[in-house]
């Protein structure tokens, strides 16, 4: 009986670890990559990766292969001016949401009393620290 036990538990503990250590590789070469990050590449840089892989894959002559390169550099510029564009956008929701709670702030120090008032302010700060915790999860399991 103990035997029986321990050669389960001898079997599990293996394939446990060869599961844990199959995902671990996977997950430093999408780091590697930085896929979602762009790389730390330029743009003229993730042009020409993609430019190599379509010539690989596509068997492209010389002569496609540059304009293919040309192609892909001005998509991977605009590429860029769209997330900067969008990261100002960001920016701007942020300080209007900001002023906006600034204000509704201010309206409930007119209503609450200053006990409600502290109450009110600690369950903010703990919902804040919460929707923290949630992204730094997120982010790990990336």
């Amino acid at each position: 009986m103990k035997k029986g036990i321990l050669l389960t538990l001898l079997i599990a503990g293996i394939g446990f670890s060869t599961i844990a250590q199959d995902a671990k590789p996977a997950r430093a070469q999408h780091e590697k990559r930085g896929q979602r990050q762009g790389g730390g590449f330029t743009a003229e840089e993730r042009a020409e990766v993609y430019a190599k892989r379509m010539q690989k894959n596509l068997n492209l002559t010389d002569e496609q292969y540059k304009k293919v390169v040309a192609i892909n550099i001005e998509q991977a510029k605009k590429q860029e001016e769209l997330r900067a564009a969008h990261q100002a956008e960001m920016q701007a929701t942020r300080q209007k949401m900001k002023a906006n709670y600034q204000d509704l702030s201010k309206k409930y120090e007119s209503v609450l009393t200053p006990e409600q008032l502290q109450k009110f302010k600690e369950e903010h700060e703990k919902r804040k620290a919460e929707i923290q915790e949630g992204r730094k999860g997120r982010r790990e399991r990336r």
